[in-house]
């Protein structure tokens, strides 16, 4: 569908939600029986039936997927009776778990008019599994694997999650957030994520509100949700702050407060982080304006760096001068300049700073060492034609004694 079809489509569907069918385009409208039933990982069946007597001459449905901001218009049939069954194929469009749908009809008449149904709406739930839920201040635990421990444990990390952000700033909990645990990698990946994302173990649609991650149920338990469970809740909590400008934001400073909103975050990254200083090894922050690498270990350290960084800049800051960077970025600053705008310092002196302060490291000379084999080079290239001049020098004073400057 081409993409002026798709926006006219939208609007169209945005109008039939806030506007009486009948005054959408100048079209009637048709009220129609409209349901909905769906298989995850396979389809979603949309059933329609007229409640009187219709001569319908060509029929479409319009689905939209609302967290993608994705439409599909696809034609329908009507038996004489009424009734138009259609099968929406959920694994060549790749609708994400907990999506909510929603559709309506574009019918033409014999009459040659047109007329558009009311819109209805479905969520498109992972029912591979028996859920179980419970509610906490401002956001809903979901869960089928474990027992009420369990869940009274994820209630917990997701309060601490809260009360750190807090020291932010203030959390919008005015629409719960629902976090879906999965008892494994497998049967999370297996619904977000292709084989190069086999490390990932949460996932967030901040716009939804909806989170998943994966929590095994063990000793570890309760320090993999201080970290995950936090961690995304920061995603949703500050998109909800700065709006839909959050997308504008770098990728290193989205992650690195998230990670800071972590209760038990992994010791792991300091190691890791100090062992690719000291082998010179550190990406760039520049290069992690706008994603991390697929690669895992690329990734593990794209996020030591991120927390890091950000910590960084809180301690020089504060959280307001997070929060102020932030919101600058989602007004649409790019990557490069953002800090200059915000903290009214460039960004890669405040790397060099970050680097010198919190990882030791002399970024003057590991750039010199880095640059060493091509300064051998260039002044290789620069002495050949300095001897030629010195030779001369020495002929002509030979030829001219009184003009040598070489002592005899």
């Amino acid at each position: 569908m081409k993409f002026s079809h798709r926006l006219a489509v939208f609007v169209l569907f945005l109008m039939l939600i806030f506007f009486p069918a009948g005054q959408v385009y100048g079209q009637s409208s048709v009220d129609l029986d409209l349901s909905a039933t769906s298989k995850f990982g396979e389809q979603i069946t949309f059933l329609a039936r007229t409640k009187s007597p219709l001569s319908i001459s060509s029929a479409s449905i319009v689905i939209y997927d609302k967290l993608q901001g994705i439409t599909y218009s696809e034609p329908v049939t009507f038996t004489p009776e009424g009734v138009s069954e259609y099968r929406f194929d959920t694994r060549q469009n790749s609708l994400r778990p907990f999506t909510t749908v929603g559709w309506f009809y574009q019918l033409i008449l014999s009459d040659g008019s047109k007329a558009v149904s009311q819109a209805a709406s479905i969520r498109y739930d992972d029912d591979r599994f028996t859920w179980q839920a419970r509610d906490g201040n401002g956001f809903r635990i979901h869960w089928y694997n474990g027992d009420n421990d369990f869940a009274t444990s994820a209630v917990n990390a997701s309060s601490a999650g809260l009360q750190k952000i807090a020291g932010f700033f203030t959390p919008d909990l005015a629409n719960p957030v629902d976090i879906f645990i999965y008892a494994n990698e497998t049967d999370l990946r297996g619904t977000l994520y292709g084989a190069a994302d086999a490390w990932v173990a949460g996932h967030v649609d901040s716009t939804a509100g909806i989170i998943t991650v994966t929590i095994e149920v063990g000793a570890d338990q309760n320090i993999l949700m201080e970290q995950r469970i936090p961690h995304e809740l920061m995603h949703v909590m500050l998109y909800r702050r700065v709006g839909a400008g959050y997308k504008n934001i770098p990728a290193w400073l989205r992650e690195g407060m998230s990670m800071l909103a972590e209760v038990y975050p992994n010791p792991e990254y300091d190691r890791f982080l100090m062992d690719a200083a000291s082998r010179d090894a550190l990406i760039p922050i520049l290069d992690l304006c706008a994603s991390f690498s697929p690669n895992s270990d690329s990734a593990f350290l794209a996020y030591a760096e991120s927390r890091s960084f950000t910590d960084y800049l809180r301690k020089q800051y504060g959280a307001d001068g997070l929060l102020n960077l932030a919101t600058t970025y989602a007004d649409g600053v790019d990557c490069e300049h953002g800090t200059e705008r915000a903290l009214g310092v460039p960004l890669a002196k405040l790397e060099r700073d970050w680097r010198s302060t919190e990882l030791e490291q002399n970024v003057l000379a590991s750039m010199l060492g880095k640059f060493a084999p091509y300064l051998v080079l260039l002044c290789l290239v620069m002495l050949v034609p300095f001897i030629g001049v010195i030779s001369s020098m020495r002929k002509k004073g030979d030829s001219h004694g009184p003009e040598t400057y070489i002592k005899q």
